[in-house]
């Protein structure tokens, strides 16, 4: 009887360890198959995102993000010129006015501190064009001329008429006249209602 007892513990041990077995198996196959299917799931939606990114309005709006960044990047830097700009400008104020190196040079002086001037004028517009163009997201056709005419302007200010041609002259003429025309049509354009 013994016997037959150990035997019958042995079998159930047997079929324990083959249920054991199965169970396992089937479990590891189960976990398998929900990983594949989660995998499968996380593919689907990686192109379907992929896809999403690819249209023509989500890559124009990746190219405004980097625009603007490139635009406060730039407004950054130009802060840096006008700060350079200014210290440059209160330097030179300080050595030549101030402490009036040579007496009879003032005319030349004044030139150079107009020059100079304006130097931080065409940095301040400049910031006013990048600046409009983070609150607006246009380039202000406008705003780039009244620059273009500062700059020509500082150009004829600080002008030494010993060392320039003629052709030089009529060059910055023209340049004014071109600029000036295409300010007042800008202007006009822009007062006129909208419909």
């Amino acid at each position: 009887m013994r016997e037959n007892h150990r035997e019958l513990l042995v079998k159930q041990k047997q079929k324990h360890k083959r249920f054991d077995l199965s169970t396992s198996f089937f479990f590891c196959f189960l976990t398998f198959d929900l990983l594949l299917q989660r995998g499968a799931k996380q593919m689907r939606r990686f192109f379907k995102n992929f896809r999403q990114l690819t249209t023509d309005e989500s890559f124009m709006h990746l190219i405004e993000n980097i625009e603007v960044i490139v635009a406060k990047i730039l407004s950054i830097c130009m802060l840096i010129v006008i700060l350079a700009a200014i210290g440059d400008l209160v330097v030179f104020i300080t050595k030549e006015l101030l402490l009036f190196a040579n007496y009879g040079s003032f005319y030349k002086t004044l030139f150079k501190i107009f020059g100079l001037f304006l130097n931080v004028l065409i940095a301040l517009e400049i910031l006013e064009n990048i600046t409009g163009y983070l609150k607006k997201h246009v380039l202000q056709v406008e705003l780039v001329i009244v620059t273009s005419l500062i700059a020509v302007a500082r150009k004829i200010i600080i002008l030494d008429l010993d060392k320039v041609s003629g052709m030089d002259i009529i060059g910055l003429g023209i340049a004014v006249l071109s600029l000036s025309v295409s300010y007042l049509i800008i202007r006009i354009g822009n007062s006129k209602p909208r419909n």
